[in-house]
């Protein structure tokens, strides 16, 4: 692979995990996160251009998604029993979704899904997503990589069962798990 491009964008966001996993998380929290989203080239030349890809297109949905649908949310477990009091004291609450806590590893998975999700459906074949980059702090990151056939690693592909759900979908702004 000759050639990588790489769009980070920052984000404000809260979670919380109801496990006893890491005690200091259960409290809900936010973070500045940053999340990269990683492309590598799909043929060895560049186009007529002289451009891999044009930029814009590129990275326009990944944009949307974390300046629209994550920026000021909070990702949280569908099973936290937290989100029905939320749901009723404010319910225009800026909730995310997951499938389990979400942990850092989980984040990154689940935004590469969708990265995945969101770059099919904008046909563009002059790259493809290869990995998602999360920091969660100054000292904590995730680097995840998709499997050399563009595939998930054996841990997500449970995830890309739940078809209807956001990290599935090519839809920037979509929230629901159905």
């Amino acid at each position: 692979m000759s050639l990588v491009l790489k769009f980070r964008y920052r984000f404000e966001s809260a979670h919380r995990f109801t496990s006893s996993a890491a005690p200091s998380c259960r409290t809900p929290h936010g973070h500045t996160w940053y999340a990269t989203a990683v492309f590598k080239m799909g043929s060895e030349s560049l186009d007529g251009a002289a451009m891999a890809a044009e930029f814009s297109v590129v990275k326009s949905a990944w944009k949307r998604f974390i300046t629209e649908t994550v920026d000021h949310s909070f990702l949280h477990n569908i099973s936290d029993p937290l989100i029905p009091f939320l749901i009723a004291t404010t319910p225009d609450a800026r909730l995310l979704p997951f499938p389990a806590d979400p942990t850092t590893e989980l984040v990154a998975g689940l935004f590469a899904l969708k990265l995945k999700a969101m770059h099919d459906a904008s046909k563009i074949s002059a790259v493809s997503p290869s990995a998602v980059f999360i920091q969660e702090t100054p000292t904590n990151s995730i680097h995840f990589r998709f499997e050399k056939d563009g595939s998930a690693p054996a841990w997500l592909k449970k995830y890309e069962r739940s078809k209807q759900a956001w990290w599935m979908s090519a839809d920037p702004t979509a929230r629901g798990l159905a």
